[in-house]
């Protein structure tokens, strides 16, 4: 995975750099840079993480849009402001799902699929 490539992953899952270096990385903020600056290779685990991160949120856009047929009534998908939020809902997941959950609704969004509440 070439640097550019780490950076467009990490703005696909919306994540910021602080929680990419501590959450997938399991490193510093400035470690991070480096490899978005292409000054140092990206570890083969944080490829390695990040396309299975790609990988698992194109299984639930997936199963959202099969189910959405499926549906009687309004197609709307929660949109949580902060991760504060997002935990009082879903106590047992962390901030790497919301910020998945957050860049799944947004496409659904986008694609007119689904509205934000």
């Amino acid at each position: 995975m070439t640097n550019l490539e780490l950076q467009a992953y990490r703005r696909f899952l919306m994540l910021k750099v602080s929680e990419a270096s501590e959450y997938i990385g399991k490193t510093d903020a400035s470690t991070w840079h480096n490899w978005e600056k292409g000054t140092v290779p990206v570890p083969q685990y944080v490829v390695t993480a990040m396309q299975e991160l790609k990988k698992l949120r194109t299984d639930k856009v997936n199963i959202i849009i099969n189910s959405i047929n499926d549906r009687v009534g309004s197609s709307t998908i929660r949109y949580f402001l902060t991760y504060e939020e997002f935990k009082k809902v879903n106590p047992e997941l962390d901030i790497i799902q919301w910020r998945l959950h957050q860049s799944i609704a947004t496409e659904l969004y986008f694609r007119g699929l689904e509205k934000l509440c």
